[in-house]
């Protein structure tokens, strides 16, 4: 069986090579600073008055943790 010239890996009909490692990493990256800035955003919104202080770091790592888990199960 030939080889890709490029990755090395097996030809088949449907080879794709893999994306490089500094591109899933930004990918990874840019997902999870979209997530939780859209987060913190959510918290900013229903909280008009300021009242909940303490879930803005909250509303930030959840909106990133949910960002980076689709942007995985979604990567296929």
């Amino acid at each position: 069986m030939s080889t890709c010239p490029h990755c090395k890996g097996h030809l088949t009909e449907g080879h794709r090579c893999p994306h490089r490692r500094g591109l899933i990493i930004a990918e990874t990256m840019l997902a999870g600073l979209g997530g939780g800035l859209g987060g913190w955003l959510l918290v900013a919104a229903f909280d008009l008055h300021g009242q909940i202080k303490d879930l803005d770091a909250f509303g930030f790592a959840a909106g990133a943790l949910i960002a980076v888990g689709l942007n995985r199960a979604l990567r296929t």
